[in-house]
């Protein structure tokens, strides 16, 4: 079987990514010159952006710490994502990272409590509080600016005051869920405000996302928190001949005649997430020729797209009409979007966003929206023509 998500023993099954590893470590060591840059990574939905900053981060210089903050996981569990939450999120990742290394921490505990006595001290609400390193996180009322201070100077002080430390990285995944704080765009000024007097800390921001979402120009645009000067990387999928290797070396098992693997890379596009799901609906032993895939393709479809199942159940109905209507149509204007949905300007442009945040949809140079996913398309049009509608 081949990984659906990112699987524990990252090494048995990485693969390749030799290039975007120089670049992203490129940019990465310069936390060591004490010239930090941060770094956005973009990509398509499945193209395995955690997976390989999972490998780098795994990877790294015993002498840095390493943080993962996986934003959506904090947006499934309130169903909303708060300033407060991530703040929280960020400190109680330190304390793992430093639990990792016992006797790293053991000296660098006093320190952290040392640290946080003044932030313990102003008037919090303690009703449910939590506690990190013994120091209580309130709910927050009126000392936000207290908090957010002490949580992101911490990994400069960190490093500050221990020599066993060299610096930090810290991966923010799926960022583009911080859409939802109250307000986006003074939380990324925030983390400008910290980082630019910071030497040691590098801050990866990744997601699924448009090149043309709203969040990428709230982050670093010319206008947005970081002015352009983020390090932007885009992940690409496989190429067919990297795709053809990738199956040589993860699917031993499986066999194909060579019109059976250009129909195999024109399904999947080598992106890695639909050439395991597919993979893993293959039967070993067998010689797959271009009409087995078709067949295997559109009978298991509902395996091989399954991060769609959940994706598309999770789009409310304003959203799943766009979609339905750039699946019949291909491409819309927004007054035909605006034509055809009856919605008012505002609800248009309000579903318009979330869809182009998600990276769902796509905004065109020749000002037409499409689906920015082929895959997507083609599942609702299968589910249409053999259920008689698209999926509820």
């Amino acid at each position: 079987m081949m990984p659906t998500t990112v699987p524990k023993n990252i090494d048995k099954y990485f693969f390749n990514r030799t290039n975007d590893i120089k670049k992203i470590n490129l940019q990465i060591n310069s936390i060591y010159e004490d010239l930090p840059n941060q770094i956005l990574i973009t990509g398509n939905r499945g193209v395995g952006k955690t997976f390989l900053l999972k490998k780098i981060l795994q990877d790294s210089d015993e002498k840095t710490l390493t943080l993962f903050i996986d934003i959506s996981k904090i947006y499934s569990t309130n169903k909303k994502v708060t300033e407060e939450e991530v703040l929280k999120e960020i400190l109680l990742q330190i304390h793992i990272a430093l639990q990792k290394k016992q006797s790293l921490f053991k000296k660098f505990e006093e320190n952290i409590k040392m640290f946080g006595k003044n932030l313990t001290l102003h008037d919090y609400e303690f009703t449910d509080a939590s506690s990190i390193f013994d120091i209580p996180i309130p709910k927050i009322k009126d000392n936000y600016k207290s908090l957010s201070k002490f949580v992101l100077q911490l990994p400069q002080q960190i490093v500050d005051s221990n020599e066993e430390i060299n610096g930090f990285i810290i991966v923010f995944d799926e960022f583009q869920f911080l859409k939802h704080v109250e307000n986006p765009e003074a939380f990324f000024w925030l983390f400008r405000s910290y980082i630019q007097d910071q030497s040691n800390i590098c801050y990866i921001f990744t997601g699924s996302v448009s090149k043309t979402a709203e969040i990428i120009e709230t982050i670093n645009g010319q206008t947005g928190a970081f002015g352009g000067r983020m390090i932007q990387i885009n992940i690409e999928a496989f190429s067919k001949e990297e795709t053809k290797k990738y199956l040589e070396d993860k699917a031993t098992d499986l066999n194909f005649t060579s019109d059976g693997f250009e129909r195999f890379y024109t399904c999947t596009r080598g992106i890695p997430a639909y050439i395991n799901t597919f993979c893993n609906v293959l039967d070993s032993g067998k010689i797959y020729n271009e009409e087995m895939i078709k067949e295997n393709f559109l009978l298991k479809m509902d395996q091989i797209v399954i991060m769609w199942l959940y994706i598309w159940g999770n789009l409310n109905e304003y959203e799943k009409t766009i979609v339905k209507l750039l699946t019949d149509n291909d491409n819309l204007t927004w007054n035909k979007l605006l034509d055809k949905t009856k919605y008012s300007k505002s609800t248009l442009t309000k579903y318009i966003e979330s869809l182009n945040n998600k990276a769902i949809i796509k905004y065109n140079h020749d000002k037409n929206y499409s689906l920015n996913d082929p895959m997507l398309k083609t599942w609702l049009k299968h589910k249409k023509e053999t259920e008689g509608q698209y999926p509820l």
